[in-house]
């Protein structure tokens, strides 16, 4: 990756570490809760990427990447309760991710090597941006 396009996916981490400590759940009129696949949703969608609202449904998106060669803004999927993905994170960078996290109730980041995750853990993905989708915010 040029040097351009991964200082443009940091605008990805940027965006997310917008929603850190937000709850957990379904909101309401009220409050602002996510879930994960609709914190990924959201994330996204400021840079003109659609992603549908489950973890299962946003695997299909994307190419396969292996964990080695990981880059910042790459989706992670993990087995939670179900044989298909049930949870999905975004790779922040220095062996770390940023997720809604139902375990903790809220957004956050975690290590990508803690056990947990390890254990559940079942591919990553890399969507496709285009360099408009990357440096335009939109709204």
């Amino acid at each position: 990756m040029d040097k351009s396009a991964e200082v443009s996916k940091s605008k990805i981490i940027e965006k997310a570490q917008e929603y850190l400590g937000v709850s957990y759940g379904f909101g309401n009129k009220n409050e602002i809760k996510t879930d994960c696949s609709g914190f990924t949703q959201q994330v996204f969608k400021e840079f003109g990427l659609s992603l549908p609202g489950s973890a299962a449904l946003q695997s299909k998106y994307g190419s396969k990447v292996d964990l080695k060669d990981l880059q910042v803004g790459d989706l992670l999927f993990y087995r939670t309760y179900k044989r298909e993905p049930s949870h999905v994170a975004i790779y922040a960078g220095n062996g770390q991710i940023i997720h809604a996290s139902y375990r903790s109730k809220k957004v956050q980041y975690d290590d990508i090597d803690k056990r947990y995750y390890k254990q559940r853990f079942m591919y990553a993905k890399r969507l496709a941006f285009s360099e408009q989708n990357l440096s335009t915010k939109q709204n």
